[in-house]
């Protein structure tokens, strides 16, 4: 009888384990008001890892009652790597966030206020989020 002819073993499929990037979680560490006629009515963000480094092109949204709108960090360098602002209008309120990666702020109003010298203005904001 003829030699029997051994088929080649399939190759065994290739197992792929899907991993998922790591995603810094953030959190809002920092909430302070102040009160000043140059800088009326405007949220300054700070997004920063946890040893307080800026952490230039992230993400914040910043939405109210009709719209939204999203901006990065480190656009404005002379305020650091880890700064955003975003300007308010008066008597609307404002949530702000990390995109995707940290959970609304409590809503930040746009009410009036005093100045150091007496000056009418808009509450601004001072936010930090680092991770959580």
């Amino acid at each position: 009888p003829p030699p029997a002819q051994s088929q080649p073993t399939p190759p065994l499929p290739a197992v792929i384990i899907p991993t998922i990037q790591p995603q810094t979680a953030y959190a809002l560490v920092d909430v302070r008001t102040f009160c000043s006629a140059e800088f009326s009515g405007v949220i300054e963000v700070r997004v920063q890892r946890s040893n307080g480094d800026g952490v230039p092109g992230t993400g914040v949204r910043v939405r109210w009652n009709d719209g939204e709108t999203t901006f990065f960090t480190g656009l404005k360098p002379e305020r650091g790597s880890d700064y955003a602002d975003f300007q308010m209008e008066a008597a609307k309120a404002y949530t702000v966030e990390v995109l995707g990666q940290s959970d609304p702020s409590q809503p930040l109003v746009a009410g009036p206020c005093t100045t150091d010298i007496g000056g009418q203005a808009i509450t601004s904001y001072r936010v930090t989020f680092r991770p959580g």
